[in-house]
């Protein structure tokens, strides 16, 4: 067992949820004059973020709101990878109860974050998930149907222990499941109207990928 353990939460459950980042002006260039960028109108928590499970209904109108990032690109002539910040999307984990909300700050696409939900939804045993970035880390670890997971600043001079929880595996994995799936099924309809699979993978695709020119 990790030291950590002993400073875990024990938790009845995570709400897994995946959000596309929105954005109401559209920057042309450092320093350039921003332009409004017309939101969605479908019902939402946050202004500014698009939950998977709000957009099942909606989907034309978040493409169509992709749809108007790609017009003023090409207005300003700018290739797709100068405009890779319309497209980011978030992972999180909430339990509002227990005051717990674990972030994935340095996970932008889909790709990326399918890389943790699928190490949760497996059978591995032991430590089956590590990774860490600037000023970020998180580790889970299973072990007899409980998840031990743990995020911190692994830059930090204190060594504070985060967030340090202690869930059930299967109420988790049941929740990822529907997570995943919805989540395939939205960006590939959006790739589909728009070209690029900007929001699976972060990458721009030489073919078939959104000609902004």
């Amino acid at each position: 067992m990790a030291p950590w353990f002993a400073d875990t939460k024990p938790i009845d459950s995570l709400e897994p949820e995946i959000a596309f980042h929105l954005q109401d002006e559209f920057h042309p260039a450092m320093g350039g004059r921003a332009e409004p960028l017309a939101l969605p109108e479908f019902p939402r928590a946050s202004r500014l973020l698009a939950c998977t499970s709000e957009v099942i209904g909606h989907e034309a109108e978040l493409a169509a709101y992709y749809g108007r990032v790609a017009a003023l690109a090409r207005r300003h002539t700018l290739k797709l990878d100068q405009v890779r910040q319309y497209f980011r999307m978030d992972l999180r984990l909430d339990n509002d109860d227990a005051n717990v909300h674990l972030s994935f700050p340095w996970y932008d696409s889909f790709a990326a974050m399918d890389h943790f939900l699928a190490a949760v939804v497996g059978n591995d045993e032991g430590m089956i998930y590590d990774d860490q970035d600037q000023g970020w880390a998180v580790e889970v670890w299973a072990r007899n149907g409980t998840l031990y997971i743990r995020e911190n600043d692994p830059d930090d001079s204190d060594n504070e222990p985060g967030q340090a929880v202690a869930v059930p595996r299967a109420g988790l994995q049941a929740r990822i499941a529907p997570l995943r799936e919805r989540t395939v099924k939205l960006v590939a309809r959006l790739a589909k109207e728009l070209g690029p699979d900007a929001w699976l993978d972060g990458e721009v695709q030489p073919a078939g990928a959104l000609d902004l020119h």
